[in-house]
């Protein structure tokens, strides 16, 4: 093992043997039972350190008892950076935007839907990322509800509603080395994307059209540009929303009261919590020669609350998402081993609109949102050699999916202090595990905060008849600029590591802006 952790080890100590002829037997026998004593209790301690802790401690007892010279002095003995390694981000998003459409319907109790999302990241590095993500989702959601202080002016009421959704998605990524060659390569990933649409929402249209180039009737877009990535999603997605309020509605006849005549919320409170699972499974063919597959697991929690009056609505969010992503070699060896978290408040406003009655309802919402978002990254690589291979099953033994405790309080700790990032900067003590001294030496680890701009859209119909049915569309599209972040330096020769300024990743917004 190289060099000690934590506490500084000091190298091997030379020393000048003087003339010890008139040494008495006693002074040897002195000499030997404080050896053997050392000797067994650095076995003990810190195995990986005897070597060095023994020769010292000999020369020190020889110095001491007079039978040896002056011993050199200690040096600090840290782990040293890799020269070949490159700490910088290997995911830091610089700039992205994102277009989700999907809909769904409702079936009494029941609901499915359909959703695709297209999305662009810049990154530090110069590349260009492009996902296309088509889901599937369906589920069940009940609720129940309370009217009270009933009049023929106006109501108040309050209602519960629960959901539970299970979700599947295949997706593509492609990967960009420049702005350039994806400007090459851009009419061919939209064809690509297209096609996949097509295969979603038709797939016996898509059938059709191989069968017609099969037989020479038709040509069927061949498409040279793979994906670099393919990714199969599922998750689970439970929900419990809440919403209080009085509405106001037209005076009239009993029968307008009889057949429901359109009541309007002029004044309400929502609120809501949900928790979401889901898995990634995606291979990689960047590299032909090693098909890499990963295996991510994702965490998500969000709370909201909102107001409306009259139709104008606000409503604030928090949201936090966790994960653990396991990338294998074709040989089923582990690459590396990423821990994910990401935190996020949005403020949202917007117009609600409703029309028609209680048994047949419209409903329409247009709003935008400002969000800031912060999200951190811990990645530690690991070589294809036993001892590595064996360190990071143990890693993955003892922690399961979650991060070591260290890392998740430097994930948080390092937010506001660019100086400060908890244990993880700091260099392993003698009784670390080894995967720590490989994550010392080689790892990597990074934040960046950025700030969004979404604009939403919704539209729904639905109709009572004994059960609800009913129909929704809504839309998204969201821009992200990356204002803040940092990355972790190399260890140093003092023997620790620390946050600096990442510029590489901020957005050319960002950085125009303090140009100027």
């Amino acid at each position: 093992m190289s060099a000690a952790r934590g506490v500084p080890a000091p190298r091997r100590r030379s020393h000048t043997v003087r003339n010890d002829r008139g040494a008495a037997f006693t002074e040897y026998g002195a000499l030997l039972l404080c050896v053997a004593a050392i000797a067994g209790s650095v076995v003990l301690v810190a195995p990986t350190r005897t070597a060095d802790l023994f020769s010292t401690a000999v020369c020190k007892i020889k110095e001491a008892t007079g039978l040896g010279g002056e011993c050199e002095e200690a040096e600090d003995d840290h782990i040293q950076a890799d020269p070949d390694y490159d700490y910088t981000p290997a995911y830091c998003v610089k700039d992205g935007e994102k277009q989700t459409y999907g809909g769904s319907i409702d079936f009494g109790i029941f609901t499915l839907g359909q959703d695709y999302s297209y999305a662009r990241e810049d990154l530090s590095d110069g590349k260009v990322i492009v996902t296309f993500m088509p889901t599937t989702h369906g589920g069940v959601k009940t609720g129940a509800g309370v009217e009270f202080g009933a009049s023929e002016a106006a109501h108040g009421g309050a209602n519960v509603e629960a959901s539970l959704e299970a979700k599947l998605g295949s997706g593509m990524t492609y990967i960009f080395d420049s702005e350039e060659e994806f400007k090459e390569f851009e009419d061919e990933v939209n064809e690509a994307i297209a096609m996949e649409t097509n295969r979603q929402l038709n797939p016996t249209g898509d059938g059709m059209m191989r069968l017609g180039d099969w037989l020479g009737i038709v040509d069927y877009p061949e498409i040279e540009r793979q994906p670099d990535v393919r990714t199969t999603t599922v998750g689970v997605d439970a929900e419990l929303n809440g919403d209080v309020g009085f509405w106001a509605g037209p005076k009239g006849s009993d029968k307008k009261e009889k057949d429901g005549e359109a009541w309007t919320m002029n004044l309400g409170a929502q609120g809501s919590l949900s928790a979401g699972t889901q898995r990634d499974i995606s291979t990689w063919y960047g590299d032909p020669d090693n098909i890499q597959t990963s295996n991510t697991y994702s965490w998500t929690a969000e709370g909201s609350l909102g107001a409306t009056a009259l139709s104008p609505h606000v409503d604030g969010s928090l949201s936090w998402t966790g994960g653990t992503r396991i990338m294998r070699n074709e040989d089923g060896s582990i690459a590396n081993i990423r821990y994910i978290a990401g935190a996020e408040g949005k403020f949202n406003y917007g117009i609600d609109k409703n029309v028609g009655n209680k048994s047949n309802q419209g409903s329409g919402s247009f709003g935008q949102g400002q969000t800031q978002s912060v999200t951190q990254m811990v990645q530690v690589d690991f070589k294809n050699t036993p001892e590595e291979q064996a360190a990071a099953e143990q890693l993955l033994n003892e922690y399961g999916l979650a991060p070591p405790p260290y890392m998740t309080n430097a994930m948080a700790d390092q937010l506001d202090e660019e100086d400060y990032g908890g244990k993880i900067v700091e260099e392993p003590g003698p009784d670390a595990d080894p995967w720590d001294e490989i994550f010392y030496r080689r790892g990597t680890a990074w934040q960046y905060a950025s700030d969004k701009e979404i604009d939403s859209g919704s539209f729904g119909a639905s109709v009572k008849m004994g059960l609800q049915f009913g129909a929704q569309v809504d839309w998204e599209l969201e821009e992200s600029h990356t204002n803040q972040a940092l990355m972790l330096d190399a260890p140093s020769d003092e023997g620790s590591r620390r946050f600096i300024d990442y510029a590489d990743c901020l957005s050319d917004e960002y950085t125009q802006e303090e140009g100027e």
